[in-house]
């Protein structure tokens, strides 16, 4: 056929005009068609924990992320900006933990997982969110936010391994330490080459020529020994408490047996009844504090203030995009278990918190929501 349509073109005038090219059209249409060139399958996505990264997370982050300006400098730049978080090359935009999600390859050495894809992520933290809501009763922000970001300062750290210092033996080698091996008494005793080590030699001190020392060295009975001074002799100290207790009648420096306690004893003795009250009462009173604030005693100091004050910062973040306060219901799912409008709001506050310049797009939050309302109420209950 191929030969045929060759011989045909070859044998048509140029001046065959309309005609030629119907001619040449009806011949290409009896060619069978050309098969399109196999294009090479994509690998499938995998982690690698010395990169930390999902292979694809630049391609899932260029079309799942916003603004679209920086995930198109984040998809299509030489290196990596210094704008991408960490979570953002695992393609889990909310930075959620291990635990066997549809899509999870694996996790870094914090437990976050790595996802196959964005979608896969976006699935995982609508499913966590209604496992908050639904099955922990964490229905407000503040409470939300102490489970998916807790506190870490309170947590009890590992010691740091001391480093090995030069010479150090093994207790494998002396169990009892060094210096209570026989060898190591041995070499106290004698020297490396084993002879008896001598006794130390006292050397006295330097005489200056010109100190009274050096000029009566001939003389030894007439160098002068200082004496000892005559300490004044010990008088009984007179006890402050007395006099000063009601009831007493013992006169200042004698005690009696039924005098009151020493002041050393009883500091409180040298106050009358409900002195110390009344001075109290007396001094000026502090500025009044406002209730709840750091200075007011009646409420106990937070443990971990440093971190206390990010999480109520993440929790008034999402709280604020669906107008509530930190200690309101977030309305994220209804009774029956159905998404609510405010869950789209929440998840892109979220992970807006979590990744800092960058957050997940409104298309692929509507899609995990879409997904998650579809999810059966069996495969629900099922959730990890």
């Amino acid at each position: 056929m191929l030969l045929e349509a060759l011989l045909v073109l070859t044998m048509l005038p140029r001046e065959a005009g309309t005609a030629g090219r119907a001619a040449v059209q009806a011949v290409q249409a009896r060619l069978p068609p050309r098969p399109a060139p196999e294009a090479a399958p994509a690998p499938p996505p995998s982690l690698s924990l010395v990169a930390r990264a999902v292979s694809n997370w630049r391609e899932q982050a260029g079309d799942n992320l916003a603004p679209l300006s920086l995930a198109f400098v984040v998809r299509h730049a030489a290196t990596e900006p210094g704008f991408v978080a960490r979570c953002v090359r695992l393609n889990n935009y909310w930075c959620v933990k291990q635990a066997r999600w549809s899509g999870e390859l694996g996790g870094d050495a914090e437990g976050h997982t790595g996802f196959a894809t964005a979608a896969d992520g976006a699935d995982a933290a609508a499913q966590l969110l209604r496992r908050y809501y639904r099955g922990y009763g964490r229905r407000t922000a503040l409470a939300i936010v102490r489970r998916w970001a807790p506190a870490e300062c309170g947590a009890p750290r590992p010691a740091a391994r001391a480093a090995p210092q030069a010479g150090a033996v093994s207790s494998a080698i002396a169990p009892q330490g060094i210096g209570r091996t026989l060898r190591a008494r041995f070499l106290a005793r004698h020297g490396r080459g084993g002879v008896a080590r001598a006794a130390p030699v006292a050397v006295g001190l330097r005489v200056q020529p010109w100190s009274a020392r050096a000029r009566l060295a001939g003389h030894p009975g007439r160098i002068p020994v200082p004496r000892a001074a005559a300490l004044p002799p010990l008088r009984p100290s007179a006890d402050i408490a007395t006099g000063l207790t009601a009831g007493t009648s013992a006169r200042p420096g004698t005690a009696s047996a039924g005098s009151a306690p020493r002041a050393a004893a009883d500091p409180a003795a040298l106050l009358a009844p409900n002195r110390l009250a009344a001075e109290a009462a007396a001094l000026p009173p502090l500025a009044a504090l406002p209730k709840g604030s750091l200075l007011d005693l009646s409420i106990p100091a937070p443990l971990c203030a440093g971190d206390e004050t990010r999480i109520r910062n993440y929790a008034a973040r999402i709280a604020g995009s669906v107008g509530v306060g930190p200690e309101d219901d977030l309305r994220l799912f209804g009774e029956d278990g159905g998404a609510g409008e405010n869950l789209l709001p929440v998840m892109r506050a979220m992970s807006a918190v979590e990744l800092g310049t960058l957050h997940a797009s409104r298309d692929l939050i509507a899609a995990a929501v879409a997904r998650l309302r579809d999810r059966p109420a069996a495969a629900a209950a099922a959730e990890p």
